[in-house]
């Protein structure tokens, strides 16, 4: 804490001196009183809040004093300032609106990021501010929420002010050379020595305790809740020079520099009155002569109330003969309560409020037009004097979004009637400000008006980037804790293969163009702005394309450490896009079906070409790959060429597949069609212009027939004949392997021992046919490793279990060739179980059927709750295991000898403590309880104590085990196959587009004829290697010349173009999105309803309150000083 101290008292020391700020007005000297003061006598620890003081010359210029708090104190930039003046020592408001006006100043100041300004003073209305304070810091403390409230007060009027006087510091501890002249191993002790005694004079010199025990006369103590305190050495407490200068602080502070990106403007100020003498009016006139707005609390009494009265007179007549008499009975009335200081101040008062009554806001609390809201009276202020001052729209809707009055800036700022008032700059500034603060009914608003984004420049793109709070955004991989990535981090961790997406002008000032939506969009999205990304969405081009995106960047965050709310939320986010998705291409669908199944596979133009179907497989978007529309691609995929729509269509293949694998010449007669895609490239382009629409595929099949041997490869393109043929060759294959294990596992024939086998190999043809096979089976499974995602590898089951077969495997297959029993009898085992794990993998094929498909996750799932369950029969069968078996076998281990008369002779055990201890034992000890958990119970012979002990223990487990525990694992299991039930048919369509995308990339030969199409794959790659080195080559020379020529227009560079295709799809998704967020609005508007119907409850119970306190019994006068 000491080098803290010490850094901040430094800065502190060198701002004054820079500054030049003097103690006193009759020294030369700048102050040396400045420092944290400590309310009370308890000591510090973590939760002590300290504020900071410092002592000045009353005739300090206030430019210097706002310098001070900015540089020193380094205050945060305030979109607010709120000054408070009122009613001192003896101020009471009543209990309710005491309450409204604390709930109501925290609630602006909170939401606006304020100032509060006051005198500082322990008494009346301030001391009511500091409380208000003190429970709203109390109430945040977990976020360290802090309103900066700053008392300007005289030294003088300061209770207890030689508290505060600093002592001179002993200047002989230095904790820089002495260390460095000591032996190495007194070093340690020194240093901790000196840093204690330094300690100590930080808190003596810097740290002040304050604790003002006695009232003192005409003096105030200082209020405890306040962050700082500016302190002016002055001739007397109270005089028009502090008035003054607290009026030129307040001025000067609006002009504190901002640097925000919204640009440089004032900070908008407004003043409150509640209570108050002589002195607050006096303050009040000042700050109105000043164009500050003003909002009076009317009803707390003296000041308030005539001031109050008075805007009422001003406001409703002009003054004349006839008035005078009107406006001398509210002078009366208010002198007459015994308060002789109205004459004093009546003419200056009624002069301003005469002029400036535009500037001031009444608030009462029964009054319906604030709706007992203080807040709101402080926000028609601020919109009064920002009309008054002649403050632009632009500065209004500024306002506006920083107190969030969405419905007030739709109604009053941005409307029909002044839009043309607005310029467009303006438009655009707010439009970058309403990004920045994340208000998206404002960013809706402001685009419904016409604002793009296509202007907005690179510069205020990565001013975004470098204004969003540190730890909000997706996490990034090595990212050092508290920077706030750059969109260049964000896109080189979530696109590191989209190289098109980094491309951007380098030059700042450059309009985004097209990419603006885009670029916009994902920076919502990684800053985790989720409903500003909803509607950025709504407006990108690729409307289909874009939830999905951003579904894949909600699933890739998914994969790094987070907390688990915050897992959730991105789970739940991308589950919202993915919904987004599938609602979007369904509405195609559903207008035009060839257009929205051609829309899968397009490349999305404003996404580096990326494909829907592809990031949706990268996402796993369930329900967008459950959709009508990708149902229908992957029925035209999954057969190809092949009509699927003919009569038994799929025995027809089979069959095919049957006869003659490898030359199917059946397969000619099977019906066949032409794409789409095919049909236009083969019709000439003048008759395709003029076809409104072209007919189906299968219309016109009849017309131009298709020659056999085009049908021979249209056969082997359909992937649902390569899954027949997988099926195949599977079933084949694990006839083999039952074969070999069962008949032809035999040890090698290292003799040539003719009667073990055919000829003189070392092993059976069939075990060598079976290793073909499985090879086969292994380079088909490293080839889709390859081809692959390492996470999405891995977090498919099936791929563990291809994974766990070849190492089981390879495990058997390396100890098969050792001539030894124990590794022969390894290699069988190990291969066996190799043969289960690829019996199991057969129901994989399940799932591209609609019956058997859903059932498998029914599998699975229960199976995942069958873990959990043996978690628990796990606990139980040891602890009566192992204790069961101790007791029955205590009777053979031990032999208790007698004699006759029953004394105990000996004592003989029979255990035999090297051997005991076996493998033997264990298979015992679980043998005899896992059996009981199937109600196999077998009967306990012996009548000893420790026999009948382990029969009622048989009794209690078999009781838990049997009617308890099975009973909550059939429970679970109900649920889960109920969950299931509900989903199945969109799980079982999820399951089929990945049957259908794994077979679509698979060779066409099954295995073992693969590893030619391998071969054949390896020699192509080879070759194209060969041909790119030598173009690359001959292209060297070619390149340096078209670098000098090749000049890059930043303007050009990354658009794309619009074709007809993205326009019909964004004309579509238009009406989505309408009404999406019109349903939106409709839950909004229901909720706000609901919450009205809560305050109008509140409201009737505080009315039977308020009307209690306002007995006149209840109501007495208090006089005293203000402040």
């Amino acid at each position: 804490m000491a080098t803290d101290v010490y850094e901040k008292m430094a800065r502190i020391q060198e701002v004054i001196r820079q500054l030049n700020i003097h103690q006193s007005d009759n020294s030369s000297d700048v102050t040396n009183q400045f420092g944290y003061i400590k309310f009370g006598r308890s000591d510090i620890d973590s939760t002590t809040r300290l504020s900071q003081y410092i002592r000045l010359a009353l005739q300090t210029d206030a430019t210097t004093v706002v310098q001070f708090m900015k540089d020193a104190w380094q205050l945060p930039t305030p979109n607010l300032i709120i000054s408070v003046t009122g009613g001192g020592k003896r101020c009471h408001m009543p209990a309710h609106l005491r309450k409204t006006f604390q709930r109501g100043l925290v609630a602006a100041a909170a939401t606006t990021d304020a100032w509060i300004i006051t005198a500082g003073t322990n008494a009346g209305v301030v001391k009511g501010v500091g409380e208000a304070l003190n429970n709203y810091r109390y109430k945040n403390r977990r976020n360290g929420l802090d309103v900066p409230c700053i008392g300007i007060g005289t030294w003088k009027y300061t209770a207890g002010n030689d508290q505060l006087v600093r002592p001179v510091v002993d200047s002989s501890v230095n904790t820089n050379t002495s260390l460095l002249d000591q032996p190495a191993k007194f070093r340690q002790h020194s240093r901790l020595q000196i840093e204690s005694t330094v300690l100590d004079a930080v808190d003596e010199s810097y740290i002040r305790t304050y604790a003002v025990k006695q009232p003192e006369d005409k003096r105030c103590d200082l209020e405890p809740n306040h962050t700082h305190f500016l302190l002016f050495e002055g001739k007397s407490s109270i005089n028009d020079t502090a008035l003054l200068q607290r009026a030129r602080i307040e001025k000067y502070s609006r002009e504190i520099n901002t640097t925000d990106i919204a640009g440089k403007t004032l900070v908008p100020i407004v003043m409150i009155l509640v209570e108050g003498g002589p002195y607050s009016v006096r303050t009040i006139c000042q700050a109105l002569k000043s164009n500050t707005p003003l909002v009076v609390v009317k009803g707390t009494g003296r000041a308030a109330d005539l001031v109050a009265n008075l805007h009422l007179f001003f406001s409703e007549k002009e003054t004349g003969n006839k008035q005078k008499s009107e406006l001398n009975a509210i002078l009366e009335a208010a002198r007459s309560e015994e308060n002789s200081w109205v004459d004093e101040i009546k003419e200056d008062l009624c002069q301003v409020l005469y002029q400036q009554k535009q500037l001031v806001v009444i608030f009462e609390f029964e009054n319906p037009r604030h709706h007992g809201q203080l807040e709101d009276a402080i926000l028609e202020a601020v919109f009064n004097g920002a009309k008054f001052s002649g403050d632009n729209l632009d500065e209004q809707m500024k306002l506006a979004m920083a107190w969030q009055k969405f419905d007030y800036a739709k109604k009053h700022i941005l409307t029909d009637a002044t839009i043309s008032r607005w310029t467009e700059n303006d438009l655009y500034e707010v439009l970058i400000e309403a990004l920045h603060r994340n208000y998206v009914d404002f960013v809706i608003l402001l685009m419904n008006y016409g604002t793009s984004l296509r202007k907005l420049t690179v510069q205020h793109l990565e001013e975004l980037y470098a204004s969003a709070e540190v730890d909000s955004g997706l996490p990034i991989d090595d990212k050092i804790k508290g920077d706030i990535p750059t969109r260049e981090e964000y896109y080189a961790c979530y696109f590191p293969q989209a190289t098109e997406l980094y491309r951007i002008s380098s030059n700042k000032n450059q309009p985004l163009g097209q990419n603006a939506t885009r670029e916009f969009f994902l920076w919502a999205i990684f800053v985790d702005r989720f409903e500003l990304a909803k509607y950025l969405c709504s407006k990108t081009w690729n409307p289909a394309t874009s939830p999905l995106l951003a579904a894949t960047i909600y699933r890739y965050a998914l994969t790094m450490p987070l907390h688990t709310a915050k897992k959730q939320r991105y789970r739940d986010n991308a589950t919202e896009f993915d919904k987004y998705a599938t609602a979007i291409i369904d509405q195609c669908f559903h207008t035009d079906e060839d257009f929205a199944v051609d829309l899968l596979n397009q490349p999305a133009a404003a996404f580096d070409n990326v494909k829907p179907l592809q990031l949706a497989e990268e996402a796993s978007c369930q329900t967008f790959l459950a959709s009508e529309c990708v149902q229908k691609y992957l029925d035209e995929t999954w057969y190809g060429h092949i009509n699927y729509k003919r009569r038994a269509i799929n025995m027809r293949i089979l069959l095919c597949t049957f006869f003659l694998p490898l030359l199917p010449l059946f397969s000619v007669f099977l019906p066949y069609v032409r794409k789409r895609q095919q049909i236009r490239n083969e019709l000439k382009p003048q008759i395709y212009e003029m076809m409104p629409a072209l007919p189906k595929f299968d219309q016109i099949n009849t017309r131009n027939p298709i020659r056999w041997s085009k049908r021979i490869v249209y056969f082997y393109q359909a992937p649902i004949v390569r899954f027949f043929y997988n099926v195949i060759f599977f079933a084949l294959f694990l006839g083999l392997f039952s074969y070999v294990l069962l008949i032809d596992y035999l040890p090698l024939n290292m003799h040539s021992n003719k009667d073990l086998y055919m000829k003189i190999l070392p092993i059976p043809i069939t075990e060598i046919a079976l290793h073909i096979c499985t090879w086969s089976l292994i380079g088909e499974e490293v080839y889709q490793f390859s081809h692959s995602n390492f996470y999405e590898y891995i977090s498919s089951v099936w791929n563990l279990i291809d994974v766990s077969a070849i190492i089981l495997y390879l495990i058997a297959f390396v100890t098969r060739f050792i001539l030894h029993e124990t590794f022969f009898m390894i290699s069988k085992i190990f291969l066996c179980l190799d043969l289960i794990l690829w019996f199991v993998r057969t129901l994989y094929l399940f799932s591209a059927f609609e019956r058997l498909g859903p059932k498998l996750l029914m599998i699975f799932n229960t199976m995942r709750d069958l873990s959990f369950f043996l978690c628990f029969i796990l606990v139980f069968l040891c602890g009566f295991s192992i204790t069961s078996w101790s007791l029955l076998s205590s009777a053979g281990q031990i032999n208790w000898i007698y004699n006759d008369d029953g004394k105990l002779l000996n004592i003989t055990i029979s255990v035999d403590k090297q051997n005991t201890w076996t493998w033997q034992l264990l298979r015992d000890i679980a043998q005899y309880g896992v059996w009981k958990v199937f109600g196999q119970v077998d009967p306990i012979g012996g009548t000893d104590s420790y026999s009948n002990i382990a029969f009622i223990l048989a009794i209690i487990f078999v009781a838990i085990a049997n009617i308890l525990l099975l009973n909550v694992l059939i429970a679970l299991f109900n649920v889960t196959i109920q969950n299931v039930q509900e989903k199945s048919h969109d799980l079982w369509r999820y399951q089929r587009f990945l049957i259908v995308s794994e077979f679509s990339k698979k060779p066409i030969l099954p295995a073992p004829f693969n590893l030619l199409y391998y071969a054949f794959c390896m020699i192509r790659f080879v070759v194209m290697r060969i041909n790119q080195s030598r173009s690359y080559q001959r292209s060297i020379t070619t390149e340096v010349l078209l670098d000098d020529v090749k000049t890059t227009d930043d303007e050009i560079q990354g658009q794309f173009r619009i074709s007809d295709e993205m326009r019909r799809e964004t004309a579509i998704a238009e009406d989505y999105w309408h009404d999406v967020f019109k349903l939106n609005k409709k839950g909004d508007i229901e909720t706000t309803l609901q919450n009205l119907e809560q305050k109008i409850d509140l409201l009737q119970e505080k009315k039977k309150t308020t009307t209690t306190n306002h007995h006149p019994s209840n109501k007495r006068l208090h006089y005293g000083s203000d402040v």
